[in-house]
């Protein structure tokens, strides 16, 4: 349901419904075509989406999982607003996602140095109970702030970091276990565990590592 003005060539979204297979979503705001480029303000919702339905959207969308991963069952939720010229979309907004695995992924043998010392299991694939992060996406980059995931092999992991437009990343983490690994236990750790680590390379080839500092900074204190 939109209205145009032809004169102006402006015009207001007031409802656009989405459906990728039985996943619902909506889209509504302005838009101007005046210019080379059309300027957007629009607000993007979409709960409980089928992720088997959506996952066949994510190159087009740009979003890229570790080499040889996919993604099975559970389902999303989206809440975002794009405003800018379309060539230069700013992005915003909360993305969530619930019950789901990553199949083909081994978080657990990725971080073997991390496992070692916060006593991490490892597994073929890397179940999420849930996932959860504001996100705020530019031509230059993408920036993830209160990410909070939640697996019921691994733990809680929180933490925030950004992506360059080569999917380059940058992330500093923060892992909660219930059980102590071998080396936070030498060094006095009881109870949960908290281990701060770094992910670095890139979406398709992640790298993780102990954040040093931050462990010796959290022994001293």
């Amino acid at each position: 349901d939109t209205a145009y003005d032809l004169k102006k060539r402006t015009g207001r979204l007031s409802r656009g419904d989405l459906h990728v297979g039985s996943a619902p979503a909506s889209l509504t705001g302005t838009y101007d075509l005046r210019g080379e480029a059309a300027v957007l303000n629009m607000a993007f919702s979409g709960p409980n989406m089928a992720i088997d339905e959506l996952k066949q959207l994510l190159p087009a969308l740009d979003v890229v999982l570790p080499a040889g991963s996919s993604l099975q069952g559970g389902t999303a939720s989206a809440k975002m607003t794009f405003a800018g010229p379309s060539d230069r979309l700013v992005t915003t907004g909360s993305l969530g996602i619930n019950n789901t695995r990553l199949a083909g992924f081994d978080m657990g043998s990725k971080i073997r140095v991390v496992a070692a010392v916060a006593g991490i299991p490892t597994s073929p694939n890397t179940d999420i109970q849930t996932l959860g992060a504001n996100v705020r996406s530019a031509p230059d980059g993408t920036a993830i702030d209160n990410l909070q995931f939640i697996s019921p092999t691994i733990g809680q992991l929180t933490g925030a970091g950004t992506i360059s437009p080569t999917h380059a990343l940058d992330f500093k983490m923060r892992v909660t276990l219930h059980t102590s690994g071998t080396v936070m236990a030498a060094l006095g750790q009881k109870g949960d565990t908290s281990v701060p680590f770094l992910i670095g390379g890139t979406s398709s080839n992640p790298s993780f590592r102990p954040d040093v500092k931050g462990i010796a900074q959290q022994k001293i204190q």
